[in-house]
């Protein structure tokens, strides 16, 4: 008898568990050039979400194996070294992915991948980006902190009825570390959610692709500059004056189509 109590006892738990947890597995890109700190805080946030996170390389992607996954998430990171790990089947199979219910998000570097042109420092990099984004991806932008310095930058929030930002205050301090602005094509169906304070230029973005969601940020949400749970002691001495991981968590959802 007291063993069938403990069996139910135990699927009792497992049930609440199971039901606390937020559905679905995120894909986190750990491949060369990205950044260590990055992925040891984007992972301990999407964590803090309530998700399961796999990391994942460029072979994963290269040889399609992708289908166990709702989300692929890009960090900080080398954007050129994105581009010439992953093939161009391999983009393909990326692309196809979002297209089809899948979703992305980019912070910084992956930012940059998934422009159709990328520039760096003003010269356009010889190798393809992911070209999601229905434009070209710049930086860094020297007016906030020219490479290779990190700040705190200041975001406008421009965009008050999106489900991603809708709960936002007007205006957020996220550390900037030469990330990109996005240069959308004219007539393009995007929503600019953020913009740099200090130059209006568009510093988040949400559109759809295809059937999927994308999300990209210029700057550096993940950082807990002033809270240790993100696993990393990065910009420490840097003045947060609030954690960004609320619109981080607005983002995953709205992108996995929960909100």
């Amino acid at each position: 008898m007291k063993s069938i109590y403990c069996l139910r006892w135990m699927l009792l738990v497992m049930s609440v568990l199971c039901c606390s947890m937020k559905s679905g597995d995120i894909a986190l890109y750990s491949g060369r050039g990205a950044d260590d700190d990055c992925i040891t805080a984007t992972r301990a946030m999407l964590e803090s979400f309530g998700f399961r996170v796999d990391l994942i390389g460029p072979n994963d992607i290269n040889s399609a194996t992708l289908e166990n996954f709702r989300m692929i998430c890009f960090p900080g990171g080398d954007m050129y070294q994105y581009t010439r790990d992953i093939s161009s089947s391999g983009k393909d199979q990326l692309r196809a992915f979002i297209s089809d219910g899948g979703a992305y998000i980019g912070i910084c570097g992956g930012a940059y991948f998934t422009g159709e042109e990328i520039y760096w420092q003003g010269t356009q990099l010889p190798a393809a980006g992911l070209g999601i984004f229905p434009g070209n991806t710049s930086g860094p932008l020297d007016e906030i902190a020219p490479y290779p310095y990190c700040v705190m930058c200041k975001i406008g929030m421009t965009d008050t009825l999106h489900p991603i930002t809708h709960a936002e205050p007007d205006t957020a301090w996220i550390v900037y570390c030469y990330g990109p602005t996005f240069e959308p094509h004219s007539g393009s169906d995007i929503d600019i959610l953020g913009v740099y304070h200090i130059n209006q230029k568009p510093a988040m973005v949400a559109f759809s692709y295809g059937s999927g969601r994308v999300f990209v940020i210029g700057p550096h949400p993940e950082f807990e500059e002033d809270d240790d749970r993100d696993g990393v002691d990065f910009c420490e001495s840097f003045d947060d004056r609030g954690s960004d991981w609320d619109i981080m968590e607005n983002a995953v959802m709205w992108c996995l189509g929960e909100q």
